[in-house]
Formats: structure tokens, sequence, C-alpha cells
């Protein structure tokens, strides 16, 4: 049994792992719209998702000793990058004639680098993966030439070649949809204590690609700082799918701005009520933009959750982040959320250049203030593909000005304790049991779950000896 092309999606560090809150298991939307664009083209291909095994290399080698693959396609975040390298070597011990193909938001981030270090990667992808891998399969069949091929890295002799990005994809509404028939969908569970999910089965699914703000922490990695949508029309038919064909009727919205005005979210809620579709829904959102209307149509719609990214508790922070929403529009958009019914939950970022340990308490208060329903708080790291990284690398000193991190990892566990052990907390989740009491004995289970794993593997490691630091997975 052979297959031409095996995609594979790597497991996460151990950095992620150690996290108070993760994310759970959900499906690698990623990989299945790259297998659904070659099964288009013809060709021939198969997921791995590293993720739900537990010798996950064993696996990988049993994998590509029963189905031989000509090319393998590995996408990866930065948490992820250092088990897709020990992949690479394994797969090139087995075959070394088996081309090796990168891509992801870290390769896309370091479009040079990763070849210039990692032999087993023979190629890089640093833009949109789909047409980009179509024609690298498309030239290992005929001439194996790579040159011409937008947003591809390859080696000429002794350096490495990054060919620029040609125009992103100007209709998302061509793409198929993701190939989800070629994962077992039972097996994809995300966290409850994270309110990810409302029903099983779920799925993620996206409506745009690309975010147009330029905040100074993130990494705009495939799509650059455009955004493009889809079709409500188009995004709708793959809800439908996915009811028809999965019986999958809740949904998480992984775009980054979905609530733009750019988009007809209203009409979007509209249809789903007009066409009865009884789904169950959650999103991320920015703060700024969000009115009472808009999130009131949500909720008819079936709406849930909403993940805002306030990630600051002083004005200060905001405009080194270069954030583009202010303290006020964070408190607005998350009373109205309150106010409409609609479950929140805030993420914090605690450390980056500039701030103080005295910012960081503020942020810490500044949650507890605002009260969402969840809050996550996350030591600031220097990763490849934002701002911050980018001025260090052209010498800006002060990037380094920032609180060491065992500081902000200090800081992070006293906002979960501050803010989920206290009364204010404590009445608003009893009053959500009232709605919806077994999704509330999961979440809040699971939550306490991890925060006291968290904990009892901290004190643990620091009695033992074992404590560490960690600067960056960069």
């Amino acid at each position: 049994m052979k297959t031409d092309v095996l995609l594979i999606q790597p497991q996460q560090g151990e950095f992620v792992k150690k996290r108070i809150f993760h994310p759970g298991l959900e499906i690698p939307l990623n990989i299945a719209c790259l297998a659904a664009y070659l099964d288009v083209q013809g060709i021939d291909n198969r997921i791995l998702d590293m993720r739900l095994y537990d010798a996950p290399f064993k696996d990988l080698e049993d994998t590509i000793k029963m189905y031989s693959p000509r090319i393998v396609g590995i996408s990866a975040f930065t948490s992820e990058y250092d088990n897709a390298i020990k992949s690479a070597k394994i797969i090139k011990s087995i075959n070394k004639d088996i081309l090796i193909v990168i891509g992801g938001h870290h390769a896309a981030a370091m479009p040079s680098e990763l070849l210039e270090e990692i032999p087993e990667f023979d190629l890089l992808i640093h833009g949109e993966g789909e047409l980009a891998l179509t024609e690298i399969i498309r030239q290992f069949d005929s001439g194996r030439d790579y040159t011409e091929i937008s947003g591809v890295s390859y080696r000429n002799g002794d350096s490495v070649v990054v060919v620029p990005r040609a125009e992103l994809i100007a209709s998302l509404d061509d793409l198929p949809f993701p190939a989800r028939h070629k994962l077992d969908l039972s097996r994809y569970v995300p966290s409850p204590g994270t309110g990810n999910y409302m029903q099983l089965p779920t799925t993620g699914i996206m409506a745009s690609r690309g975010c147009p703000y330029k905040c100074n922490y993130c990494s705009k990695g495939v799509w650059g700082a455009t955004i493009r949508f889809r079709s409500v029309e188009n995004v709708l038919a793959e809800v439908e799918h996915c009811i028809e064909k999965y019986g999958i009727h809740d949904y998480r919205f992984y775009d980054d701005a979905l609530t733009l005005p750019q988009w007809e979210l209203k009409r979007f809620c509209e249809e789903i009520i007009k066409r009865k579709l009884n789904i169950t829904w959650n999103c991320y959102s920015r703060v700024n933009g969000i009115t009472e209307d808009k999130l009131l149509a949500m909720k008819e719609a079936g709406c849930y959750h909403i993940k805002y990214g306030i990630e600051f508790g002083t004005e200060k922070a905001l405009k080194i982040a270069n954030k583009g929403a202010t303290l006020n529009q964070a408190r607005n958009a998350v009373a109205l959320t309150k106010k409409v019914g609609i479950e929140c939950k805030g993420n914090f970022m605690l450390g980056i250049p500039g701030e103080t340990e005295a910012d960081l308490e503020q942020t810490i208060k500044y949650a507890i203030e605002l009260s969402p329903d969840l809050a996550t708080f996350y030591p600031f790291d220097l990763f490849p593909g934002n701002t911050f990284y980018r001025r260090k690398l052209e010498g800006d000193n002060s990037i380094d000005d920032r609180l060491p991190r065992e500081i902000t990892q200090k800081m992070s566990n006293k906002g979960y304790i501050s803010f989920y052990f206290r009364a204010g907390f404590i009445i608003q989740r009893l009053k959500r049991m009232a709605k919806n009491p077994m999704r509330e004995i999961r979440l809040v289970k699971n939550g306490l779950a991890m925060i006291i794993q968290y904990f009892f593997r901290k004190w643990f490691q620091k009695d033992s000896g074992q404590a560490g630091t960690h600067t960056s997975s960069s």
C-alpha cells in the first residue's frame, strides 16, 4: 500500500504541554485544507496527526514503512518545531530519497534559516500552501526544478534562495472544503475548561484568512497583513456539508477578525436562523467594533462564547504593542457580551518589552475589574515572525529591556490564582450553572484539574530540584 504524499501534523512541544490551560485536541484544519486541495488536483495523499498517538515517533516510522510516500509535507507552529525536526530525521533515516517539505507559521517566519540549519528539510513553503505544494509535487514528477515556484525556499549549493510570494489566493470560495473525511473526528475533543465547545462532535472552521492589524507581538505568518473573507454563502455551505455528512452542529471559528465590518456577519447570523441550522459556535474577536446589536444577532444564531484578545491592562502597554484598541473598548465589549448572555473569555499577555512588574500587576487588576467568564494569562515569548523579534534582529537593543521569564511566569501564576480563586468568579459560574448545568460541570471540573495539575507539577519539580526556567522556544 503506497501514497504519493504524506501530510504530517507534529505534536506540541513540552513548552505548551506545561501551560496551565491547553486547548485539548482539535482537528488540524491547515493539513485538512491541503489534503482537500491535493485531492482536487488528483494527487493521492494521506494525513498523519501525530498528536493522536501515545508513541508518535514509532507510529511515524510504521506509517513511512507502510505507505512509502515519495513526498512528506510537515506543517508546524514554533511550539511544534522541535518535533518537526525529529520527525524529519526519522523519515530520512528510513529513506533519504523522500522529499521533505516544511511549511506553516514557523517556516513562514524563518524562510531561509530553517534550510540553513536543518539538512533534513529539502524545501520550505513560506506562503500559502495549496498552490506551492501542488507545484512542488508536479516538479518532483518532471524536472525537479523548484527555482520559480513562488513562496518556496530551496538550496543552491551552500546558499538558500527565497523565492518571493506571488499574490495570495484571490477567491477563497474556489477552495474545496477541508478533507475532514480523512480524520477520525471522534478523537478530536477540545478541552472543556477552555470553553471551546458546547456539544460533540465539533470542528474548527474559518471564514477568512489574515488580519489587517499590526500588533507588535503577533506573527503574520503565512497570510500577512491583508484579510480575505469567504462569502457568507460559501461558509454556510460548509456548515451544511458538515451537518449532513458528519452530524456536526458545533463550530469554532479560528478567524482573527470574524467580527470586523468587512464581513457580513449579521447576514450570516440571519441565514443561520432562516435555514434553521440549529448550530452552536464560538469565535475570536477584537474588542473594538463590538456593538450590542451585533452581539444579539450572534447569540440568536447560536454563538455562545467569544474570546477577546484584550492582552494588557495599561494604555502604555497597548501603545507599545501597537494594539489599536483601548481599555475602555475592552470594558465595553466585555460588559455588552455579558449583558446579552454570551460567555466571554479574556486573553492577557504579560511582559512585553518595556513593561514593568507594576504594569503586570495592573493587568491582573484590570482582568479582575472586567471579570470575563474565563481568562488566560500568558508570559510573553519572543517568537520568530513578530515585530519585536524582527526589531531585535535589526539591532534594537530595547527589545532586551523586558522582565525575566521567571518573573513573567510568576505573575502569570498570580493572575490565575487572583482571577479564579475569588468570590466574584464563583458567583458568576454558579449563575451559569443554572442555565447549562452539564456543560458548566464539565468546564469547572476540567479547568480546576488543569490548574491543580499545573501547580502540583511546579511544586513537585521545585521540591525535587528539577525546576528550570524557559526563555523562549524560538
